[in-house]
């Protein structure tokens, strides 16, 4: 399995990072894919992308995983190759996954005015949202924020793998 981590400036850098060192961990081929050749978080912390976004072929990858963060959320949005790609990704039925303000993209495109997903508290917009931390939802993977990028983590672990390798991952991480 191949998952992509989109990293745009301003980006909530722990739910990238969490994410992808849990999806590492679970012997995921994970990628971050910078908008930009290098990211500064929305708290000032700097790192490189694996692969630009104009470098990228991302036909062969199964998932795309949106980060959250101000304005990194509003950045991606914004971002006309981010547009192809999650549209992509929805017309081929493979999985999309946001966090944190980042579900707001995919309502905007209406694609959560159906089924159940999880934002940031304020970014629901009229959604029909879970209690819970994270949810998959008709390949759609959504969660709350920092605070459940485990939650996160572990949906996609399992919807790409299988259930008992990402316990196993929560378990190897003491979780």
């Amino acid at each position: 399995m191949k998952a992509l981590i989109l990293c745009a400036n301003g980006l909530e850098e722990c739910e990238a990072l969490v994410t992808y060192d849990l999806l590492f961990r679970a012997k995921i081929d994970v990628k971050l894919i910078g908008l930009e050749e290098k990211i500064v978080s929305s708290h000032n912390v700097e790192f490189l992308p694996h692969i630009l976004i104009d470098n990228l072929d991302y036909s062969n990858y199964d998932c795309l995983i949106l980060p959250g963060g101000m304005p990194g959320t509003r950045n991606l949005e914004s971002n006309l190759k981010v547009q192809e790609m999650i549209d992509y990704f929805i017309s081929h039925d493979k999985y999309v996954a946001a966090i944190c303000a980042a579900p707001s993209i995919l309502k905007h495109k209406g694609l959560l005015n159906e089924g159940k997903f999880i934002c940031y508290p304020g970014f629901e917009e009229e959604m029909k949202t879970a209690d819970c931390k994270a949810i998959c939802d008709n390949k759609i993977i959504t969660a709350k924020g920092l605070g459940a990028a485990f939650e996160f983590s572990y949906e996609i672990i399992k919807h790409l793998i299988n259930e008992e390798t990402a316990k196993e991952v929560l378990r190897q991480i003491q979780y």
